[in-house]
This record gives structure tokens, C-alpha cells and sequence, in this order.
């Protein structure tokens, strides 16, 4: 049996935090951050002033497709672009909103996809960078005899 690690709210809110600094370093990007649970489920959201109301739900999707797939969505939009188009169909199996589009990342811990981040509304390379930021907050928390919130 495998013990797997869950995200808490106070993580999500760290996480948020992080991403959200990084958003404003870069000339306060207007995105919207979203983190979920394992299953893909809404932990933390914030929409930045400015961002559009369709980075909302992208945001959101993005993080539920790194979350169910346990990987990052940069490289699934690049496949959907290159040599595997096939991809695009994911999301009508999820039966959900998701997207596989540059801006969504996993969270791993100890080998096991506990949720993910997505960003949405200003490139994919930036999107990308805010949600490693957060992510990058994950790897603090989950790092032994880290006192946790």
C-alpha cells in the first residue's frame, strides 16, 4: 500500500502566493492562477486584475490536464502541434474542461502527482514561468522537517 502525500489549503494558498509574486515582477501579468487537488478539483484561484475572463477557465483547465496526466501541458501542445494530434481527444475522455496548452504543470511529491498549476492570459512561456514559481513553493513545503501551516 502507498501512502500518498495531499495537498491542504495552506499549501494551495503558498503556492498562490508564489505564483502571484512572480505575476507581478513580470510587469504584473494579467493571468489567472488555479490549483487543484489530485483529481483535478479547484484548491486556490485568483484572477489578477486585468486578466481576461476567458484565462479564468483556461487556467483552471490547464491545471486539471497536468493533474490528470501527471505532466506538464507545454509538450502535449507541442505534440497536438507536431506528431500527435490524437491528443486533442483527452479532453472529451475526461468529460471535463481541460486543456492541453502551455501553462499547466503537475505537482510531484515523492514520485506521485498530488495536483497541479495552471496559468492563463499572457504567453506560454510566461504562463509556464509563474507556474513554476509555484510549484517551485510545493518543493519548499514537501522538503523533510518542514514545519507545514
Amino acid at each position: 500500500m502507498d501512502l500518498i502525500p495531499q495537498l491542504r489549503a495552506a499549501d494551495g494558498r503558498s503556492l498562490l502566493a508564489a505564483a502571484n509574486q512572480t505575476a507581478a515582477a513580470h510587469q504584473n501579468a494579467r493571468v489567472s492562477i488555479a490549483v487543484v487537488d489530485a483529481g483535478g478539483h479547484l484548491l486556490q484561484f485568483e484572477r489578477r486584475d486585468g486578466a481576461s475572463p476567458a484565462s479564468a477557465e483556461t487556467a483552471l483547465a490547464k491545471a486539471r490536464m497536468a493533474a490528470l496526466n501527471g505532466k506538464p501541458t507545454a509538450p502535449m501542445e507541442a505534440a497536438i502541434n507536431g506528431e500527435r494530434p490524437a491528443l486533442l481527444q483527452l479532453a472529451l475522455i475526461m468529460g471535463q474542461s481541460a486543456v492541453a496548452m502551455g501553462g499547466g504543470l503537475p505537482l510531484i511529491v515523492d514520485g506521485h502527482c498530488i495536483g497541479a498549476i495552471g496559468v492563463s492570459g499572457m504567453t506560454p512561456e510566461l504562463d509556464t514561468a509563474i507556474a513554476e514559481a509555484g510549484a517551485a513553493a510545493l518543493q519548499a513545503l514537501a522538503a523533510p522537517n518542514t514545519p507545514r501551516p
